[in-house]
């Protein structure tokens, strides 16, 4: 828990970075400077080149130019103690390349004083190692802005609209933060608390915001007209679905919703065959229209699966073609050609089991019988 976190460490309440109160851009930048990368993981004091920022950090000329033209380093080794601090906190080279080239300035910050407390704060709440490189790459923005005025409010906000921690850090796993929005953290605490007067269980809002806080942090008025369309179709409050459509429908604009009805139209659904569908399985009309007309293809032409089967169990149709149709479908013909299983077993409910148990339930248990089960499944699964 972050409180622990502040009762250890009480003066990072006041730390502030003058640094990143200045306008960097204003500052000029000597080319003397650079090293980065050392795949030993241990980076030495030295010079930070323009053919650095090039070769090691992954900028291009240009923009390695304009840096170098625009930011000055008054301590040459600063950029290489940053360099070592994420490097100690679980960055590989190429994320550590991959991290510099979206947010070039944080070479500028200090390691100890302004980066330390932001990672500190984040591992106590529950960011592991493994976690803490890919949440700062897809949010570059929090190494660069206050921990006391940014950081931990945001984290407030987020807490009180979930469970528990573990919960906080799968939304900053899941999401693309912009913490100076003001408005963003405001919209979502209207856009909770309008569920919960619909009565959704706490369980499913921390299933919306933990998964999908792009959704919950979205603009107010998008978020009451997804709810309204979601409560039109019917759907239940009370149950994890609603929240499932509620995604659908704040990411899917009108005309790809309505492209969706036509393409299903060309295998039989009716409008209420895919309303009725989508209340089974909201995520289905995500599905891009390739994968669709791939899919509905496979199933219908080549298996021989009716579309009134697939409208009834319409969440098989989110699984891979290559990876899982095929081969399973490899291993269900060869099988029922042997008598080993009932002819008219159902493909969709082999479709929608785990791979481990499609695995237990017809390839090991029958291995013995019939020992090409195994080559034809992985041989499909390599096609």
């Amino acid at each position: 828990m972050y409180q622990f976190f502040i009762a250890r460490f009480p003066h990072y309440r006041t730390l502030h970075s003058n640094f990143l109160c200045r306008n960097a851009f204003s500052l000029f930048f000597d080319s003397r400077s650079f090293s980065v990368s050392n795949t030993n993981h241990h980076h030495q004091p030295g010079n930070f080149t323009l053919s650095t920022l090039v070769n090691s950090c992954g900028l291009s000329p240009e923009t390695a130019l304009k840096l170098s033209k625009r930011l000055q380093i008054k301590n040459p080794n600063g950029p290489n103690a940053v360099v070592q601090l994420l490097t100690n906190h679980g960055f590989s080279d190429s994320q550590l390349r991959s991290y510099i080239k979206k947010h070039p300035l944080v070479l500028l910050s200090d390691a100890e004083k302004t980066l330390l407390p932001k990672i500190q704060f984040l591992q106590s709440i529950g960011v592991s190692t493994t976690d803490l490189p890919k949440i700062l790459i897809g949010n570059t923005s929090f190494l660069s802005k206050s921990l006391d005025k940014h950081l931990i409010p945001r984290y407030e906000v987020i807490r009180s609209l979930v469970c528990n921690d573990k919960e906080v850090v799968s939304a900053l796993k899941h999401g693309s933060w912009n913490l100076h929005c003001g408005w963003a953290v405001n919209d979502a605490v209207l856009n909770i608390e309008v569920l919960r007067n619909l009565g959704v269980p706490q369980g499913c809002i921390s299933l919306l915001v933990s998964n999908f806080p792009g959704i919950a942090f979205t603009k107010h008025s998008i978020f009451v007209e997804a709810v309204n369309s979601v409560k039109e179709i019917g759907f239940d409050p009370s149950k994890s679905n609603f929240v499932l459509a509620l995604q659908v429908f704040a990411k899917m604009n009108k005309d790809i919703w309505e492209s969706r009805f036509k393409i299903f139209n060309k295998w039989g659904w009716s409008r209420d065959i895919c309303l009725s569908a989508f209340l089974k399985h909201p995520q289905y009309m995500m599905i891009s229209e390739k994968k669709i007309i791939k899919a509905m293809n496979f199933l219908v032409n080549d298996v021989g699966v009716s579309p009134e089967e697939i409208a009834k169990r319409p969440g098989i149709l989110n699984r891979n073609l290559e990876k899982t149709f095929i081969p399973r479908w490899a291993v269900v013909k060869i099988l029922k050609s042997r008598g080993l299983i009932k002819s008219d077993l159902r493909i969709s409910s082999v479709i929608s089991i785990s791979e481990k148990k499609f695995l237990e339930r017809y390839v090991t248990r029958f291995q013995k019988d019939v020992p090409v089960l195994l080559d034809a499944y992985n041989g499909h699964m390599s096609d």
